[in-house]
């Protein structure tokens, strides 16, 4: 697929200023990022909790006042080490907001290279870059990535570091 493409007409605009839509889209995403964290993770914990309960209800007649001090310290410490992971994958995130919102986005007039779905049913496509062998792969909806066929010449504008698609239409 990738001899018959003519890498003279792929375009690409970068650093093209983002609207005030576009950086409303990334505010909503730094304001949800933190929205379900606490109430998922004690329920995941009370869940271990209570599944270590289970396994040590014969051993409850022994347990003494500092037992239980330690059976709720360590519910704390796995709340605080997800806390700490969700933390860090939050700074990560942010490093890529904050670079889309200096570099603006990103416009590529190409073709559909590739198409491919993850075993975690996420859909993936591949745009030809500007040179031979450069290749832009980005995340799509479903509706998305059955609409557009491989060799479909489209313009699609993205956000580089995030990896998100803004807008794709056909040529």
């Amino acid at each position: 697929m990738t001899k018959l493409i003519d890498y003279s007409q792929i375009f690409l605009q970068e650093n093209i200023p983002l609207n005030e839509e576009e950086i409303n889209k990334i505010a909503d995403h730094k304001k949800d990022f933190f929205k379900d964290f606490s109430g998922a993770v004690i329920a995941v914990i009370i869940i271990v909790m209570l599944m270590a309960a289970f396994f040590l209800q014969n051993e409850f007649k022994n347990f003494k006042y500092y037992h239980y001090i330690l059976f709720f310290g360590g519910a704390v410490a796995l709340y605080l080490f997800f806390a700490l992971v969700h933390w860090l994958l939050y700074q990560y995130f942010k490093g890529r907001w904050k670079k889309d919102l200096e570099n603006g986005k990103n416009r590529l007039s190409s073709m559909v290279i590739s198409r491919h779905k993850t075993e975690n049913d996420e859909y993936m496509m591949t745009f030809a870059g500007r040179h031979k062998g450069e290749k832009i792969m980005l995340p799509v909806e479903k509706t998305v990535y059955y609409q557009y066929e491989l060799g479909t010449k489209v313009m699609v504008t993205y956000l580089k570091y995030s990896k998100e698609i803004l807008s794709l239409d056909k040529l």
